[in-house]
């Protein structure tokens, strides 16, 4: 079964959300970067090189926030977030992949357009947050 990591990095409160700029079907929605993890790779690894890919930073991973198996329009995978911790820079949108970024306390993720796949990791934040 197909997996996708997920980051989770937290400052001040709030976390850090990309606006997806592709494909179609994404396009305008939030999620919390990251990607799919390939074969032979570790889940860690595909987590910092999707960081590194989609935003230009290193990272360390952490610990999980949230398994799960979901439905996605590319069929069933399992969504798995993980905490990073930068270890240099601020991240920066890439055009292939994020429109923007923002800075979002947990609470407030519920009112944003998120991708269906990470609105469960949205409710987990929220409820650890309270």
């Amino acid at each position: 079964m197909r997996m996708v990591v997920a980051g989770v990095l937290e400052r001040g409160g709030k976390v850090l959300v990309g606006q997806r700029s592709h494909p179609a079907w994404t396009a305008g929605q939030w999620e919390f970067p990251g990607g799919k993890v390939e074969a032979g790779e570790r889940q860690e690894d595909a987590l910092a090189r999707e960081w590194l890919e989609e935003l230009g930073v290193r990272v360390r991973v952490g610990a999980e926030v949230y398994r799960q198996q979901v439905e996605t329009p590319l069929g069933l995978v399992v969504l798995l977030a993980l905490r990073v911790a930068l270890l240099a820079d601020e991240p920066e949108p890439q055009a292939l992949e994020h429109r923007s970024l923002a800075w979002v306390v947990p609470q407030e993720l519920a009112h944003l357009p998120l991708l269906q796949s990470n609105r469960p990791i949205a409710a987990a934040l929220a409820a650890q947050a309270q």
